[in-house]
């Protein structure tokens, strides 16, 4: 068994970050899909254009060549089960499929029906090397182990925390499916001018992501990874909002947003809801958007995370709540 080190980071939504630049964000934000490159961040033309195998991937750990389609995929990091999801493919072993069935509601749906191999949160490299991959898709907290894997199959490793973009066209290249990526970000450029126009009449109105911790604890972010909806959807950050990390009930009453999205925190979920939790709360109840009932509890705890899947299903939770006049 290996443990991985920083293997809760994509879980727990509190230490995720994100490594999306703001010049990244505004390309994306402008409807416009990034080259495919290498995980070192420098574009490679040749990556765009190569269709067929065998090809060479460069990666974190260096140049890996791929003889043939993958058909038989592995991804020791749950995250990139993810990303492979959105692009119609399934892995045949995946780090935490059971951690996702009970706790990823989003993916867990994309899952049904779907045969994959689980190899724990601390993966097994024993039942990795029984399952006979023909590609590992690796994350770098596993970088140390890279000979290790490449023994059982031609591996690659790609950033844990990229962002998410970046990485769905680097694993899109890596399996043959460049056009399934180019498509996807495609239509989530032109789903976000869309729902933009949708929520212009809210252009106004402070909106806050934060997530409940317990005990009138919540945390919140501003790195960043909230772009794709702040800007991609011209929603209004709440103005002070400068926090990233802990936030009482009595200094979120103090942003007093218009319009609070609540994320499920699925290492400590609240019982019938945060709204119920806190329904006696004089603090609670003082807030703008909890007396116009424009507090939305998001059932899935991904939204914060670099994955792909939290942002194409994010946009559609937030225009479903945010855009009824």
């Amino acid at each position: 068994m290996v443990k991985q080190a920083g293997l809760l980071l994509v879980l727990t939504a509190i230490v995720w970050t994100t490594a999306c630049s703001d010049a990244g964000t505004a390309n994306h934000q402008n409807g416009t899909t990034p080259p495919v490159s290498n995980a070192q961040g420098t574009a490679d033309p040749g990556q765009q254009k190569a269709t067929a195998f065998p090809r060479t991937v460069t990666h974190l750990a260096g140049k890996t060549a791929i003889p043939a389609k993958p058909l038989k995929i592995a991804t020791p990091y749950i995250a990139f089960v993810d990303y492979l999801a959105v692009l119609d493919e399934y892995p045949m072993a995946a780090q935490g499929v059971s951690t996702i069935q009970r706790n990823f509601p989003s993916l867990s749906k994309r899952l049904t029906g779907k045969t994959i191999a689980d190899l724990g949160m601390q993966v097994d490299l024993e039942k990795l090397l029984a399952v006979q991959p023909d590609l590992i898709i690796a994350a770098d907290d596993m970088k140390e182990q890279y000979d290790r894997l490449s023994q059982i199959a031609p591996t690659v490793v790609f950033p844990q925390a990229g962002d998410w973009r970046e990485t769905l066209l680097q694993l899109a290249e890596t399996i043959g499916k460049e056009e399934k990526a180019k498509a996807v970000l495609a239509e989530f450029d032109r789903k976000s001018a869309e729902y933009k126009e949708k929520l212009a009449f809210r252009k106004d109105e402070p909106v806050l992501f934060a997530m409940y911790s317990g005990k009138e604890q919540f945390t919140t972010w501003n790195d960043g990874r909230f772009d794709p909806f702040y800007k991609g959807l011209g929603l209004k950050p709440v103005e002070g909002s400068k926090t990233t990390g802990q936030l009482s009930l009595e200094s979120l009453a103090a942003l007093d947003p218009d319009h609070l999205f609540i994320i499920n925190n699925w290492q400590t979920p609240v019982q019938g809801g945060v709204k119920e939790a806190l329904k006696d709360n004089k603090v609670w109840n003082s807030l703008k958007a909890v007396r116009a009932n424009q507090v939305y509890e998001l059932a899935d705890p991904s939204l914060p995370g670099p994955m792909a899947l939290a942002k194409i299903d994010g946009i559609e939770e937030i225009v479903k709540a945010m855009g009824k006049k």
